[in-house]
This record gives structure tokens, sequence and C-alpha cells, in this order.
């Protein structure tokens, strides 16, 4: 193969690799952010939980097998103390017997078999006691006299003559201990049950207890099938296995007789585990074929025997086998708890983006879904970014007529609500910088309009007050004075002027002049109008502006209608002593605000003020009172526009004629405060109130017809078109009390005639009220001192 061709197949194996990596990018791109995001947030979710969850299942598992497995130890060893004491008892009983005089005189007084009589008392005591305890199969009685007899109570007397049996029956009276477990010696040498490996239990006592020599021994025999009933509390029914050993490691019983053969695998297989352990008492788990046991051993205290339990691990579990499904379900419920969780947190990851991509007109078209949200927002946002540069240009340009519409309603006092320092903060983003300033203004009015431009259309005098507006604006920038020209639309131009604070105002006077006398010259030549210029007084805070204008106007009307242009100076005219009285428009306007809000103590303190201007100007009589008249006339036009007629109000009273009659000032604010302030805004509150009480009324029928379902105030609020502060408000204004506390009245009287009249319980009476019943009881306490039943049971036993 050339050179050229493993080049060749190279190369395409390459191509091939990076066709499919191209592929699978395409396709992972072709997933939304939502999609990436989810499926990172489920594989984040889902191996921790998945992990937690095998670890509390295994972790959980096998608790619940070790805690079963000591709860059985524990009920098995109470068991086999039980058994054992049972044991201990019965080897108690049979050593009494022993000390019985009876059986203690025996040898030396009695024959067995020739004294009839006493033969017969010795068999009937033998019968009492077998019958003495269940566990007690036969009874019989070993005496060595002339040669070895067996005595039993059902069988008589039987003479040992087997020398086998004799031997036997010898070693238990040559046995070291008194008292001792072990087997019928007849039965152990049988052959059948030497194969079996099932010995029948006994315990000997030997006779007597405190003396040699020994000459008898009652050898009690168990009930075998009575100590099989009690090894079976040791095993579960039908299942598992139990068994005793003796100290030789034989068997003496198992729980079940159909067990007892001696190829009884699982007892073989048992009994040699627990013999190869070495200790005592122990617990461990077995395993036989395809069951799993749990294996307990034991001694028993008094006998030294070896008690062995086996129980089918299924059947330990059973009563908590469907503790054991819980970890199973916990692991499918925290699969199923992290996709819902990863569902939620990738919504609420993709949310942000999902509304920035809404906002920017987003489109799921295929191009876009290619591209991904990312690539349309930063394109849109390239584009927000060149939108912004080109309305900041905008804003730019239209900034001079902004500044130009903000100083307009500064000066006509549209800012009265605002604060000095606010209107302050709002001339610096006009970059206008007041502090430390103060403050002028020149008003120029043209004339000769209709003699000059007579052929002009009606509303073109805007047009000459804007080309009269750019010609002022053109001197006072080659003049570079902190000027700003505000344009009235009315012929009428303004001139807002800022000087140091610590200019005199001889020299502000002076600087206003040499501009007026500037702006007339080419407004004449260029415009060819009369002009008239006015100086206001100088201010010095933002809120005086506006007065200062009243004044340039007021001022203004003043000119030599003769003369072709004038300059007047405001704060001449009330020099010369004219004898005309300026009327504090400015006073009046926050007067009229102030009734048309209902602020009284305010408007009070604002007539003060009024009255105050009005004797400032002018100290006579009639120069006030046609002030006030004015004022008067003024208020009434103000009240009709809003619906509030004070000549109704007053009932046609002419309230013009009472104030010509009263001729002290002090008389006429007093007249005008009692009979028109304060009526006029207590009639406006009345009207408020008279609606307020409606909306009450509705509520107070809506809470007597619902009190005993769940209702609020913003419940109520809604319900009536209002809102909850003032519904709150109105309530407790009309009614007296919150509106909390007269619902919780309101039930609780409810329930006090239920309590008086019915025999409901009291928990049927707190939920048809609409409360909890431990709540009800608490608040019942807390209001009437005594509980409900209390309350039921004073009223009942005085009715």
């Amino acid at each position: 193969m050339s050179v050229s061709v493993i080049t060749f197949i190279v190369n395409r194996k390459q191509m091939g690799k990076g066709y499919r990596r191209m592929k699978i990018r395409e396709r992972f791109n072709k997933f939304s952010f939502f999609h990436k995001s989810l499926i990172i947030t489920l594989l984040i979710s889902i191996i921790p939980v998945t992990a937690l969850s095998i670890m509390t299942y295994s972790i959980g598992v096998r608790e619940i097998r070790q805690e079963v497995g000591r709860t059985q130890q524990l009920q098995y060893a109470q068991a086999a103390e039980r058994l054992d004491a049972q044991l201990n008892r019965l080897k108690l009983t049979v050593n009494q017997w022993a000390y019985h005089p009876f059986l203690m005189e025996l040898n030396k007084q009695y024959t067995v078999g020739r004294d009839v009589r006493f033969t017969l008392d010795l068999f009937n005591q033998l019968i009492v006691m077998k019958n003495a305890d269940p566990l007690i199969e036969k009874v019989s009685l070993l005496l060595q006299q002339e040669s070895l007899l067996l005595i039993e109570g059902e069988n008589g007397i039987r003479t040992i003559d087997d020398d086998q049996l004799e031997r036997r029956y010898q070693s238990l009276l040559e046995h070291q201990r008194s008292i001792f477990w072990g087997t019928n010696p007849e039965l152990a040498a049988n052959q059948e049950e030497e194969k079996r490996k099932i010995f029948p239990l006994a315990l000997i006592q030997k006779i007597p207890v405190t003396m040699e020599p020994v000459f008898g021994a009652l050898i009690v025999e168990l009930n075998k099938n009575e100590l099989r009933s009690m090894l079976k509390v040791l095993s579960p029914p039908e299942q598992g296995t139990a068994f005793i050993l003796d100290e030789g490691a034989a068997y003496l019983v198992t729980n079940d007789e159909q067990t007892e053969a001696a190829d009884n695998g699982l007892n073989d297989e048992l009994r040699q585990t627990v013999l190869q352990t070495g200790q005592r008492s122990g617990t461990f788990s077995f395993s036989s074929g395809s069951d799993n046991y749990v294996v307990t051993y034991d001694h028993l205290d008094n006998t030294d025997w070896l008690y062995v339990s086996a129980a089918p691990l299924s059947h330990l579990l059973n009563p908590v086998k469907h503790l054991l499904k819980i970890p199973l379900f916990s692991i499918l419920l925290g699969l199923l708890f992290a996709l819902v969780l990863s569902w939620l947190g990738s919504k609420q990851l993709y949310r942000p983006l999902q509304q920035l991509t809404r906002v920017f007109g987003y489109e799921y078209s295929k191009d876009q879904q290619r591209r991904g949200e990312f690539h349309f927002i930063e394109s849109r946002w390239h584009y927000l970014i060149g939108e912004r540069s080109h309305l900041q240009a905008k804003l730019q340009q239209a900034t001079p007529a902004l500044r130009e519409g903000f100083l307009l309603q500064l000066v006509q006092g549209h800012l009265d609500s605002l604060s000095e320092q606010r209107i302050r903060e709002q001339l610096i983003q006009y970059d206008i910088h007041t502090q430390d300033q103060q403050f002028s203004m020149l008003l120029i009015q043209l004339y000769g309009f209709t003699h000059y431009y007579a052929n002009l259309a009606k509303g073109d005098e805007q047009l000459i007050s804007f080309a009269a507006a750019n010609i002022i604006d053109e001197i006072l920038k080659q003049q570079a004075l902190k000027a700003f020209v505000i344009n009235f639309q009315d012929l009428t131009i303004g001139v807002l002027l800022l000087s140091p604070a610590d200019q005199s105002g001889e020299n502000i006077k002076s600087g206003l002049f040499e501009l007026a006398h500037a702006v007339i010259s080419p407004l004449q030549l260029y415009l060819k109008l009369q002009v008239a210029v006015s100086l206001s007084p100088i201010a010095t805070v933002l809120k005086q502006i506006p007065s200062a204008l009243e004044d340039a106007r007021h001022a203004i009307s003043h000119r030599d209608i003769a003369a072709d242009n004038a300059v007047i100076d405001a704060e001449d005219i009330v020099l010369r002593g004219d004898h005309s009285t300026p009327y504090p428009f400015i006073a009046e306007k926050g007067l009229i605000q102030l009734i048309q809000i209902g602020a009284e103590e305010q408007a009070l303190e604002q007539a003060d003020a009024f009255m105050a201007a009005l004797q400032s100007h002018s100290t006579k009589e009639f120069a006030i009172q046609q002030g006030m008249l004015q004022l008067l006339g003024n208020v009434q036009f103000a009240m009709l526009q809003i619906g509030c007629n004070l000549q109704q109000m007053h009932r046609g009273v002419n309230l013009f004629d009472q104030l010509l009659h009263i001729r002290e000032p002090a008389g006429m604010l007093s007249w005008f405060k009692s009979m028109i302030i304060t009526p006029t805004i207590r009639e406006m509150q009345s009207i408020k109130d008279l609606k307020s009480k409606q909306i009450i009324d509705k509520v107070l029928v809506m809470l007597q017809e619902n009190y005993m379902h769940d209702i609020s105030l913003e419940m109520c609020a809604d319900r009536f078109g209002t809102y909850a502060q003032k519904l709150s408000a109105s309530f407790r204004q009309i009614i007296g009390i919150n509106f909390i506390d007269y619902l919780t009245r309101l039930r609780l009287d409810k329930s006090k005639e239920l309590l008086i009249s019915t025999q409901m319980k009291i928990n049927d009476i707190a939920e048809q009220v609409g409360y909890q019943p431990t709540y009800y009881n608490r608040i019942f306490k807390k209001h009437e001192g005594m509980t409900p039943g209390q309350f039921r049971e004073k009223h009942t036993d005085g009715a």
C-alpha cells in the first residue's frame, strides 16, 4: 500500500471524526438555553439525590436488621429467663420434698412392701408430687434396701434385677451432688432413643439431704411436651427451629417433635456452628440453603444448658417490611423530586433570559434557535447602544426647550408644592446652579403688533415672540451674563438673571438697567415694535421669583402710553406712592388651593398672610375692603368650579352685603374665616363623609350577613371600590372602633346567643361563628373573662 493511500485513509478518518463532532455540536446548539440548563441542573440534582438515596437505603436496611436482631435477642433472653426460672422453681420444689419427714425417716421405721399402710401412703405422696407441677411427667422413688427398689405411684414397686440398669441407678445414688439434672436410666438405655439423640430429662434429688449414707433418690421426670411448648416461645410458630443441649452438647429437647430426628440437617448445622464459636451467648446470621436465619444462643443459669433459637429473617422483617420499602420509595421520590426541582430551577434561571428575549422581541425562528438567545440579546444590545447614542443626541437638542419649560413653571408659581431644595435639585439637572445666588427678572413687553403687522394671520404673535426671544438670547450670550430667556408666547419675554449673593442691590439694578437699554434697540430695529421693560424686585430664594414676576407685571401696566419705549422699575412704582393697591395674587392662589384640599388650619394661616399683604400695601379701609371683596369673588368662583355652592350653603344670604358692612380689618378677617373658610371646608368634608358613611353602612350589612365566613378589611375595600387604609380610618371614625374589634364583638355576641339559647357543642358554635375551636376559647376568655362553658353554665343557672 502506497504512502498516498495511507495518508488518504488517515485524513478520511480524521474528517469523519471532525464531521461527527460537528454534528454533535450542532445538535447540542439546537437546544435552547432552557433545555441546556435543565439537563445540567437535572444531572446536578440527580447525582447527589441518587447517592443519598442509595446510602439511605443501605444504611436503613442495615440499621433495621440490626435493630430487629437486638430486639429478637432481648425477647429470647427474656423467654429463656422465664424458662430458667420455671426449672429453678421446680428444682426448689423437689428439694423441699426431700426434707419431708416422711422421706427422711423412710429407711429407719418402715419397710416398703411389707407395711401395707405405709406403702399406700407413699404411693399417694408420689402421685401428689407428680400433680404439683405441669412440668412433671412422672415421679419415682429409688430406694436402697435389701435390693434396689423403684417405687412409682401408678405402677407400684419394682426390683432392679438387670445388672446394667442397676449400675445406672446405683450411679445416681453415688453422684457427687445431692440434686442434679440427669436422664431416666431405663429410657436412656433404649437403643431407639440413643439413635435419636433426644434424652428424657429428669431431676434427681438424693435422700436424705443432710446426712449419710444415702439410701434413696427422687427421680422427677419432666414432661417433654410441656417443655417443648415452653421452648416454642423461643422460635416463630411453624418457622425456624429451637433446641436445648445439655452440658455434654447432647440434644435434650427441640421445639417440634417432628424435627427431633438425628438427621435434621438444620439443627446439626446450628449445633456445630454454635459450639465452634466458643462463646456462652451471642447472635449471628446463618444461611442454610436459600433461607437466612438470625440465630440467638445462650446458657440457662441454673442448669447450664445451652438453648439455641433460629428465626428466619423474612419472619423477623415481616413487621417492618413496609419500612424497608420506604428507602426504595424515597429513591424514586427523590428522583422525581429532583426532576421537578430541576425543571423549576431551570424555569427560574431561564425566566430573566426569557423576559429579556420577550422584551427584545425574540421570535423562535429556526435561525434564531440555531444561534441561541444570547446571540440575539447581544445583537439587540448593540442596536440599543446605538439607539441610546442617537437619543442622547436628541435629548441634548431638546434640553433648552425642557429647561425653558421648567423655568416657565417656576416663574408662574406652578411649583409651589415643591420645596426650595427640590427646585434647586431640578435646576441642577438643567445645568442651572442656584447656590449662593440672587434672582431678578426683566419682563419685556412688545406693543404695536396690530399697527405694524396688520397683514399677519391670527396666532402669528408666537412667531414674533420667538424671534424676540432669539434676539434677546443672542444679546445675553454676547454679554456673557448668567441669564435665561423665558418665552411667554404672548409678545412677552422674560429674562431670569442670576447674581452672586454678595453683590449689592445697587450694582444689580444698574446692570438690569444697562441690559434693558441694550435689549430695546435691537428689538425695535429688527421687529419694528414698541418695547416696554419692567425690572422686578430682587429675590433671595427661588420661591420669591413668582411674586417678583407679578410685581414686574403690575409695574409694566403703569407705562406711559404716549412713550415709544420705557424702562420701569417695579420698586419705583411703590416708592412714588402709587395710589393703586397691589393685589396679593400669590397669597390668594395659595389660600384657594388650601381650601380646595381641606387644610383648614393652613388656610386660616394663609388668610392672615393675605390680610397682612393687603395692609402692607395700603392702610386705607376701602382698599383693604376692595381686596377682600375680590378675594370673596375669586373663592366663590373656585368653589363653584369644584361643585360647592356657597350661596346655597348660606341659604341665599348676600355675602357681599355682609362684608361691605364690616369696617375693621380684623372684623373682616374674622368674618371671612368663620363664614367662608370654615363652612366651605366642612361642607366639602361632609360631602366626603356622606360617601364614606354610605360605604360603611354597606360594610356593616356585609358583616352581618357573612360574619361566619373568612372576611377581611381588604376584601371589603375591594368589594366597595376603595382601599384598606381609607376604609379602616372611616370605619373607626364613624363606628368608634376598628374593623377587627367590631367583627370580633359581632362574632362573640352571636356565639353568646347560641350558648344561651341552644344546646350546640362549643366546637360547633365556634365553627358556626367563623373561629377555630382553640382560638375561639382563647379570644372568648380574653373578652369575657371566662370560658364559653363557664358562660353557658352561669347563664343557664341564672335562667
